[in-house]
């Protein structure tokens, strides 16, 4: 049950970093305080071993993604290649949702995408304070 929540924590994480890497001004400790719990997100989702297993790769790949984006854009010298950074970055971000959501039952679905808005919204209020 520990690597679900290692899991969830990930995914979690990759969806406030994509915000900060587009809002810019927000910081680590103001974004990553308005994460829901790990056991709240586990028991909403309940995710199976087979889930589990199915999507360890996925996060770990959006993990290093989100590292190597978040890492560009602190090099990047002209707001046209921050554009292309966050672009890219979206891009990564619709496909890791598609394959989290493609192991999913349609329920955990739901819930999923209403753990991303819930984390979206929050995340928008931390960068516009």
């Amino acid at each position: 049950m520990v690597r679900a929540e290692v899991l969830v924590n990930y995914a979690l994480r990759s969806l406030l970093l994509c915000a900060m890497l587009a809002s810019f001004s927000a910081s680590a400790e103001s974004v990553f305080d308005v994460m829901p719990t790990l056991d709240n997100i586990s028991r909403q989702l309940e995710l199976s071993p087979e889930q589990e297993a199915q999507l360890r790769p996925i996060f770990q790949k959006r993990l290093s993604e989100l590292q190597q984006s978040q890492l560009l854009l602190q090099r990047a010298t002209t707001p046209q290649r921050k554009d292309e950074v966050l672009q890219e970055a979206k891009k990564a971000g619709d496909e890791f949702n598609m394959q989290v959501e493609s192991v999913l039952t349609p329920s955990q679905k739901h819930e999923w995408r209403e753990i991303r808005s819930g984390v979206r919204e929050k995340v928008k209020e931390r960068t516009e304070e």
